[in-house]
C-alpha cells in the first residue's frame, strides 16, 4: 500500500513530504516506480525530467478528466475521482473514489481488518486540475465517507455535499466503473496528480499508458491484496486514488494503491513502501518493476436504483464489516 499519499495542505503550490503507511503516518519520502517511453523503469530522481512515460493533460483537449482531481484531508493528499453510479436520479448525491489509505484516521490508518461505514470527514475535493485551468478551480467539501477499507482491498467511497445534479451543472464528468475485471493485457490510461518530487510546474494532472499485468498477491507490512492487478504506469507520491481507465472501453477498472520506492530496496521484503508478492509454497519476492492497483468491479453492485451506495443490499457484493 505505499504511500502514494502526499503530506501538505498547500495543494495549490505543491506539497512538502510524504507520510508511510501502516499504523501511525511517518515522515517518508516515497515514490512508486516509473518509466520512460520505452517500458524500461527508470530511477525515482528523475520524476521530473522528459524520460518519464506521461504527460500532463490540458483543459483545451482532456476535459472528459476533468472530474479526477486532489484529495485533501487535512494531512495529505491523493487523487481520487468523481464516479457514476448507475442511475439518472440528479437528486442522488455525489461520490468520489480514493484510497482507503487515504481516508484514515488523522495520522492512522485503518487495520488490516477494519472496515469503515458511514464516517464523518473533513476530506475536501478539488476538480479541474489543468495546469492551464484559467478559472477558479472546484471544491468541494466531503459530507462523509460511505465505505472505506484496507482489508482485501484499498478503498474509500464519499459522499460529497452536492448532488449528481449539481455536479454535472457544474460541467464535472464522473467515470463509469466497470463491472468486469481487467483482461490481461487490456490497454490502460492512469491519470492522476504526481506530487513527490514534481516541480511545482509540474504539480497537475498527468496521464500515463501501460498494459495490465497478471493478478497478483500482495503484501506489505500488515495489509494484504490478494487481487493486485499489476501495471507498469509511471506513478509517484501523490497518484494514490488514481483510476485506471481501459483505453478499450473508457471505463475504470481499477485503483492506484501501492509500489516498489527506490529508497526502500534495503529494507526487508514485504516491509512498508516495499511490498512484495507472495508466490508458491508462500515465499515472498519483491519486484521493483512492478506498480499495483486494486480491483473496483463490486462497487457498482452496491448503488441501487436511485443511485445512492447502499451496503445492506443484496446485491452489493463488498465485504461488510
Amino acid at each position: 500500500m505505499r504511500s502514494l499519499l502526499k503530506f501538505g495542505r498547500n495543494i495549490g503550490a505543491g506539497v512538502l513530504l510524504t507520510i508511510s503507511l501502516g499504523g501511525y503516518l511517518a515522515d517518508l519520502t516515497v515514490n512508486a516506480a516509473i518509466f520512460d517511453r520505452s517500458g524500461r523503469k527508470i530511477p525515482d530522481r528523475e520524476v521530473n525530467s522528459e524520460r518519464v512515460n506521461w504527460q500532463m493533460l490540458s483543459a483545451a483537449t482532456d476535459r472528459k478528466y476533468n472530474g479526477i482531481g486532489v484529495i485533501d484531508t487535512n494531512y495529505g493528499v491523493c487523487t481520487g475521482f468523481a464516479i457514476f453510479t448507475g442511475a439518472n436520479n440528479l437528486r442522488a448525491p455525489a461520490y468520489v473514489l480514493t484510497n482507503g489509505h487515504c481516508q484514515g484516521r488523522f495520522r492512522k490508518l485503518p487495520t488490516e481488518r477494519e472496515i469503515l461505514v458511514d464516517r464523518s470527514t473533513e476530506t475536501k475535493f478539488t476538480v479541474n486540475y489543468f495546469h492551464d485551468f484559467k478559472p477558479e478551480r472546484l471544491t468541494f467539501d466531503v459530507k462523509r465517507m460511505v465505505y472505506g477499507t484496507m482489508k482485501n482491498n484499498d478503498i474509500a467511497i464519499l459522499e460529497l455535499n452536492v448532488t449528481q445534479g449539481e455536479l454535472l451543472k457544474a460541467g464535472i464528468a464522473p467515470l463509469q466503473i466497470s463491472s468486469q475485471p481487467p483482461a490481461i493485457g487490456e490497454p490502460l490510461i492512469v491519470v492522476g496528480v504526481p506530487s513527490e518530487g514534481v516541480k511545482e510546474e509540474l504539480n497537475f494532472l498527468h496521464a500515463a499508458t501501460c498494459k495490465t499485468g497478471e493478478l497478483a498477491n500482495v503484501k506489505e507490512d500488515v495489509y494484504n491484496w490478494q487481487q493486485s492487478i499489476r501495471h507498469q504506469c509511471s506513478i509517484v507520491g501523490g497518484m494514490s486514488g488514481s483510476p485506471m481507465i481501459s483505453r478499450v472501453t473508457q471505463q475504470v477498472v481499477g485503483i492506484i494503491n501501492t509500489g516498489v520506492n527506490d529508497s526502500a530496496s534495503k529494507q526487508p521484503q514485504c516491509s512498508l513502501n516495499r511490498p512484495c508478492e507472495v508466490v508458491k509454497n508462500n515465499l515472498v519476492q519483491t519486484f521493483p518493476q512492478e506498480n499495483y492497483g486494486q480491483l473496483v468491479d463490486r462497487i457498482p453492485t452496491c448503488f441501487d436504483r436511485s443511485g445512492v451506495f447502499n451496503l445492506q443490499q443484496s446485491t452489493c457484493q463488498l465485504e461488510r464489516p
